[in-house]
């Protein structure tokens, strides 16, 4: 499978049938696929209905993630400030701790970010302030050189809410994660691509392994070349 997956070109307009992969799951029976409203009802019944704090949901993310990072020491982690990015900021987290050679990039103001982003956010400066640096014009080149010299990137930009194009930086960085990064881990699903659709909101990750939570979603079968082998995990959400 990795030798298939090391270049996306020779997929382009290819069958989805065509794409070889991988599908594991851990801790799930059900095989379905669910659209982006059907996974935003699961999380609302988890925090709402079962009161099950987000954040907890958030770790056991960030977990599942780690278990398939294992055996791989440099990373550059590219964050946005919503859900996805607090996921994101949990995974590099338990990386640091792990002693791992870890670089965060975090793109938008994160003054705005949601509240479990914040909370990843302010463990992350107490306890590793040195990694954490804000994507803009300024350091992009560092963004790319940190691309080019990390075995993973893993991608925790957007997740199954993304329902506009990219634009600006966010664009920016998703065609510089694909032109340099050797090897990409998609959080949830790939950064710009449509959770329902699967189709690519003005660019997407191309993703060498995609870990999504609780179901598949079904833009991995329409667009698997996108989202690369899969792990479907378990994160502890009923239903």
């Amino acid at each position: 499978m990795a030798g298939l997956n090391k270049n996306f070109d020779e997929y382009e307009g290819a069958d989805a049938g065509f794409f070889q992969r991988e599908v594991v799951y851990y801790g799930i029976t059900s095989p379905d696929t669910i659209s982006r409203e059907q996974m935003r009802e699961v999380d609302r019944r988890a925090v709402e209905d079962f009161g099950i704090p987000s954040i907890l949901l958030m770790e056991n993310a960030a977990i599942a993630v780690v278990r398939e990072l294992w055996d791989y020491t440099r990373f550059a982690v590219v964050c946005s400030v919503g859900s996805n990015g607090g996921d994101g900021l949990a995974i590099a987290r338990h990386l640091c701790v792990l002693g791992k050679d870890v670089r965060v990039f975090i793109i938008g103001d994160t003054e705005k970010g949601s509240a479990d982003f914040k909370t990843n956010l302010t463990i992350m400066t107490h306890l590793a302030p040195d990694v954490i640096n804000n994507l803009d014009a300024n350091n992009f080149d560092e963004f790319v050189s940190a691309l080019k010299g990390c075995e993973t990137c893993v991608d925790a930009i957007f997740g199954t809410g993304l329902n506009r194009p990219l634009e600006g930086m966010y664009k920016e960085a998703v065609e510089a994660i694909n032109k340099n990064a050797f090897h990409v881990v998609a959080v949830d699903i790939p950064s710009g691509l449509d959770a329902n659709t699967g189709d690519e909101l003005g660019a997407a990750v191309k993703a060498h392994k995609t870990v999504t939570f609780h179901r598949m979603k079904k833009c991995m079968d329409i667009k698997p070349e996108f989202c690369g082998d899969i792990t479907v995990a378990y994160i502890g959400v009923p239903g």
